[in-house]
């Protein structure tokens, strides 16, 4: 498509026109009726589209999801970009949801969005299919329509192959799925290679597909490099390839040029270091999230994505109430998506734990309850194990309605890609230790707060990490006094669970030789744990991380190894799996510098163990 054709007075009369339409109210004159009915017969360019893809994307960011609709469907029968955008702005509900009628909502919308990729698409006769097979594809008769008919067909696609996995509720539809991200990555590839070799009409053009172009791939590298090594090996196998580095280094070049993706580049940033790392244990770049937040909060200042992420920041630094305070002025925002308000009670329950208010956060754990069927199981149990973190302090309302959400919470489990969620099997074996140990349950909200790795983000607190030391060790002295009203077949379970949180918050402190006592515990006494044998591998990986800080580099390595490769079949494994896989990372790191950690050990006075640990 020429550029004369794309900046022409049709052009300029076919932007008019756009903008008439969506600012006409229903009682406005019918003088645009005959046109709006068949938008088609304007000639919508390629450099026109991004434009309005554009301003789509302003006001998406500034939270006005309606009207960045609204510039979409307009043309999303006939547009390629307006349809992908109508698109993805019926994904992301259809994700947060994952509601049977958003999710058909979203499929028609990306089906028809692939149909006109495929219009758009190059075409190839069979003699010309056959003789890419013995000389390279010519690349420079390629359009600019083209070529970006390509980048959206992969887009599009993998945004349909996420919801065929998440919403089939059998192998064939993960198996489906699969497929289709294979498909899309080679697409992806075939891209990059465009990129490449195509004479481009205009330079706006080529900086759009760019980016697109980075981002996709980047992603996916990312997101393999995040495996366990046996799935990449896998994956390599069939065609992937994964490198963490270069992922993110073309992320950033994604973000820092100019282009339609580029502020996708700088949220799939913020995700993948405060939200995505986090998870897997890694090392997040606050610094570099921080610059991010920065520029975009001053672009966006009520921009909720932005908000959500500047919260979670927040929180990873251990200034809970400052987090806390973020997180309702993102909340607050009116006309927001129910389900980002869900996301922001969500955090800040955690906020809230982990500042021990845990009336407060049991408060946005009711919330969710109510207004949330994401995982009722999950909100269930934590605002249970909040309740009964009170202790003493609980009254009889808040114990009874603890019981009975522990008793209610297994009834709601669901199943995601035809799976169960392994943190509802593992809810759901806590219930049932609910009910054995007679209504009792030993600091489950600090359990919580250890197996989401929020415990790593008090090191800057350690006030408030001392407190939770001090529970822990009431609790031991009350399981001492105690034992004999506690079962005697879980005893050696409930000894290593302290011993293991112990240890951890001990970690945390920088304590590493006095951490490594109490999690050493936990293997000391693997023979007497019945039904918690997933604290022997993760007090393996703690340890291992301690040797790690106090500069035993091939200790801690062997440690993890051992821990990834000795142990198999307990609860939530794959979690576990991928922490190992990003610890050993960061020892592999510190072993090519020559050095530990960096993080000097620390004293502090505590006492090194209970009674029944040292009698064990």
């Amino acid at each position: 498509m020429a550029l004369e054709q794309e900046n022409g007075p049709l052009a300029t009369l076919s932007r008019n026109f756009r903008e008439q339409i969506v600012m006409a109210e229903a009682d406005d004159d019918d003088q645009y009726q005959d046109a709006a009915e068949d938008p088609s017969k304007f000639n919508m360019g390629l450099h026109v589209a991004l434009e309005d893809c554009e301003l789509a994307i302003k006001k998406f960011f500034n939270n006005d999801l309606e009207g960045a609709m609204d510039i979409m469907k307009v043309w999303s029968d006939t547009s390629l970009y307006h349809s992908l955008g109508v698109s993805i702005f019926e994904f992301i509900p259809a994700v947060l949801t994952l509601d049977s009628a958003q999710v058909a909502r979203a499929l028609a919308a990306l089906k028809q969005t692939l149909a006109l990729c495929h219009q758009h698409r190059r075409s190839y006769t069979l003699v010309e299919t056959l003789g890419t097979i013995i000389k390279k594809t010519n690349y420079a008769t390629m359009t600019d329509m083209e070529a970006h008919a390509e980048l959206c067909y992969a887009e599009s696609g993998l945004l349909q192959a996420a919801l065929c996995i998440l919403d089939g509720d059998d192998i064939a539809g993960f198996l489906r799925g699969t497929i289709k991200v294979k498909g899309c990555y080679s697409t992806y590839k075939e891209c990059a290679r465009i990129l490449e070799k195509k004479k481009w009409e205009t330079a706006e053009s080529r900086q759009h597909f760019q980016s697109g172009v980075r981002l996709g791939l980047a992603t996916f590298s990312l997101m393999i490099a995040m495996l366990p090594p046996r799935l990449v090996t896998l994956l390599e196998f069939v065609g992937f390839s994964g490198d963490k580095n270069a992922g993110l280094a073309e992320l950033q070049a994604g973000a820092r040029e100019p282009g339609l993706r580029g502020v996708l580049c700088e949220l799939t940033l913020l995700g993948y270091h405060l939200v995505v790392s986090h998870f897997a244990g890694a090392i997040p770049d606050f610094d570099h999230c921080q610059r991010i937040l920065e520029t975009q909060l001053k672009v966006y200042p009520e921009g909720v994505w932005f908000l959500l992420f500047e919260g979670r920041l927040q929180l990873l630094r251990g200034r809970c109430a400052l987090a806390a305070t973020t997180y309702k002025r993102a909340a607050d925002i009116p006309h927001l998506w129910k389900q980002l308000r869900h996301l922001c009670y969500w955090e800040l329950m955690w906020a809230n734990a982990m500042m021990m208010d845990w009336r407060e956060a049991a408060g946005f754990a009711g919330r969710l309850i109510e207004e949330s069927s994401w995982s009722r199981t999950v909100y269930s149990y934590a605002r249970a194990a909040l309740l009964l973190q009170l202790g003493d302090k609980a009254t009889k309302i808040e114990r009874r309605q603890a019981a009975e959400l522990l008793k209610a919470a297994p009834l709601y489990r669901q199943r995601i890609a035809g799976k169960s969620l392994p943190m509802e099997k593992w809810v759901v074996r806590r219930c049932a230790r609910f009910e054995a140990q007679g209504g009792r349950l030993l600091l489950p909200a600090v359990e919580l707060l250890c197996l989401w790795n929020m415990l790593s983000a008090l090191s800057s607190d350690s006030r408030t990490v001392h407190c939770l030391l001090k529970q822990i060790e009431a609790t031991t002295d009350r399981l001492d006094r105690e034992h004999n009203q506690w079962p005697r077949s879980l005893d050696g379970d409930n000894r290593a669970l302290l011993a293991y949180l112990r240890g951890c918050c001990l970690a945390v402190l920088g304590v590493p030789r006095l951490a490594l006592f109490h999690l050493d515990h936990v293997a000391r006494i693997k023979e007497k744990i019945k039904e918690d044998t997933f604290l022997i591998p993760y007090a393996l990986v703690e340890a291992a991380m301690c040797h790690h800080a106090l500069g035993e580099v091939d200790t801690a390595q062997r440690m993890l190894q051992d821990a990834r490769k000795r142990y198999c079949n307990y609860s939530l494994e794959s979690r576990l799996l991928f922490r190992i896989h990003s610890k050993l990372q960061i020892v592999r790191d510190a072993a090519a510098s020559g050095g530990g950690s960096g993080n000097p050990p620390r004293s502090i006075p505590l006492r090194p163990a209970g009674r029944a640990e040292h009698a064990a």
